[in-house]
């Protein structure tokens, strides 16, 4: 559940909105290095899946072509 705790408060890389029920997370800003370096949270989101939440939703950057994701919801246990 730590990871879960971290996560929600936010990072340099990436910001977070709660929801009910969940949180959304983005890059910090549409820049390709922002969105670039988001990519390692949403590879630690998704390895951690199950520590209290579960990805509900990945979405794909469908204008730069390179397989990246622009946001990840998750919900909470």
């Amino acid at each position: 559940m730590a990871f879960l705790e971290e996560l929600l408060e936010g990072g340099s890389t990436y910001r977070v909105k709660g929801t009910e029920g969940g949180a959304i997370f983005q890059p910090i800003s549409d820049s390709d290095d922002d969105l670039d370096a988001f990519q390692d949270i949403v590879g630690q989101i998704e390895d951690n899946e199950g520590d209290g939440y579960d990805v509900f939703l990945t979405h794909p950057v469908s204008t730069r072509g390179r397989n990246l994701i622009d946001r990840i919801v998750i919900t909470i246990d």
